[in-house]
């Protein structure tokens, strides 16, 4: 979690329960540096709800299918980095790499469109599509 989150989150919104940045983005660190905040899975399709799913789509292309953990083992993550530092990482990289390898998808997907950049959401992609 971002040690600052107390301060961040009066700057954020939230769509479908995931916080994200609508208009402008967030000053990083004080410095001339600026982050949107996007959630992967408000750009997934119809039906793909969790990483495992979304790293489905993408099979073909590299092994990201997601590395299964035990439901104990995700409710306790703490208690798995103590247990088992290398699964960990092994499942923290894979989560962090499947949402990457999907907004870069939809970052490539975007200039088709005349925009740049992640979406916010699959609908806000498909409304300018249409009204395009």
């Amino acid at each position: 979690m971002l040690s600052d989150f107390v301060e961040v989150k009066a700057n954020l919104s939230i769509v479908n329960k995931s916080f994200v940045s609508l208009g402008k983005p967030l000053r990083y660190d004080h410095s001339h540096s600026f982050v949107y905040f996007r959630d992967t899975i408000l750009l997934a399709p119809a039906g793909v709800g969790s990483l495992d799913k979304l790293g489905d789509l993408y099979k073909g292309e590299w092994d990201i299918t997601k590395k299964k953990i035990s439901s104990h083992d995700i409710t306790n993550m703490s208690q798995n980095l103590l247990r088992d530092k290398a699964r960990f990482e092994e499942y923290a990289l894979q989560f962090a790499f499947i949402t990457l390898k999907h907004a870069i998808s939809m970052d490539k997907f975007n200039p088709t469109l005349i925009k740049i950049g992640v979406p916010l959401t699959l609908s806000s992609l498909g409304s300018f599509y249409v009204f395009k």
